[in-house]
Parts: structure tokens; C-alpha cells; sequence
């Protein structure tokens, strides 16, 4: 099973109905984070992430429009993954949609 580690705003997390799902037998970890931000930890496995990413990447969004910082940035680590964004206050949900796609493709 892989498993997602969010480390994300607690408004991003807030905004976006993830289901808790008691992860315990943790396979391979992706960290998606934002850097330099105070934020809240979630796990979720890449499954049920994957139908809430529209939702997740438009609670982003919401949350830069809100924020005062010119740029944040955005990673994603994992095994094969190593994406690093900067976010400028206005960005663009269907960039971050393509470029976070990789996270899903390949895995379960």
C-alpha cells in the first residue's frame, strides 16, 4: 500500500474531506509538503488521495490567495519522486494538478 504523508497548511487539510482510514503496515511514503509554513501532518493512502486531488489542489490554491508570501514551495518525495514547485500567490490549479500526477502514475 503506498501511503501519502500530507504536511500542509491545517486550512488546506481543513478544506479537503480526506477520510481517515487507520494506516498502520505503512508501504512506501510520499511526503507532499510545504516548505517554511507551519503545518499539519496527515497520512492517507495514495488511493484515497487520488479522487480528493482536485479538491486538495483548489484547497491550495485558496489558501495562497489567502497567504502574504510571494512563493511558497511545494514538494513531493518518494521513491522515484522529487518534485519541488514554487507556488506564487495566484497559481494555477490545473498546473499543479499536471504536475502532481505523478505521484499516481504507477502506483497503487
Amino acid at each position: 500500500m503506498s501511503v501519502v504523508r500530507l504536511q500542509l497548511p491545517a486550512e488546506v487539510l481543513d478544506e479537503v474531506d480526506l477520510p481517515y482510514e487507520g494506516i498502520r503496515g505503512v508501504g512506501v511514503v510520499i511526503t507532499l509538503a510545504v516548505e517554511g509554513v507551519a503545518v499539519m501532518a496527515n497520512l492517507a493512502t495514495l488511493a484515497s488521495v487520488q479522487p480528493q486531488l482536485g479538491a486538495l489542489v483548489t484547497a491550495i490554491r485558496n489558501w495562497r490567495l489567502r497567504d502574504e508570501r510571494q512563493v511558497v514551495v511545494l514538494t513531493a518525495k518518494g521513491p522515484g519522486i522529487d518534485i519541488r514547485l514554487d507556488l506564487p500567490r495566484n497559481v494555477d490549479t490545473a498546473m499543479l494538478l499536471d504536475c502532481l500526477q505523478p505521484l499516481f502514475d504507477g502506483r497503487e
